[in-house]
């Protein structure tokens, strides 16, 4: 199914609304996730269980490998690496 350029455009518009919509979203969710955090934090608390939920604020690690590193030890690691293409759509 190929769209006219009158639709294309009203389809372009259409996501820079909902791409706006979803910004002011999760800026939202971000400052209401701030207050649980210095709520949790002042009150010194790493798990709280509500009447219908449970928040959790625990640290947590991620082991990672250091790239620069490796290949200043091991030379290239061209080798090991592994490439994948996918077709990405971008609207400005």
């Amino acid at each position: 199914m190929c769209i006219g350029v009158q639709e294309l455009n009203t389809k372009v518009s259409e996501v820079r609304n909902l791409k706006a919509l979803k910004e002011e979203t999760e800026n939202a969710i971000k400052a209401i996730e701030r207050d649980i955090i210095n709520f949790m934090t002042e009150k010194e608390l790493t798990e709280y269980i509500g009447t219908d939920y449970k928040t959790t604020y625990k640290p947590q690690s991620r082991t990672t490998l250091d790239k620069e590193r490796l290949e200043a030890d091991l030379g290239s690691l061209t080798d090991y690496e592994k490439v994948t293409s996918f077709n990405v759509l971008r609207i400005k």
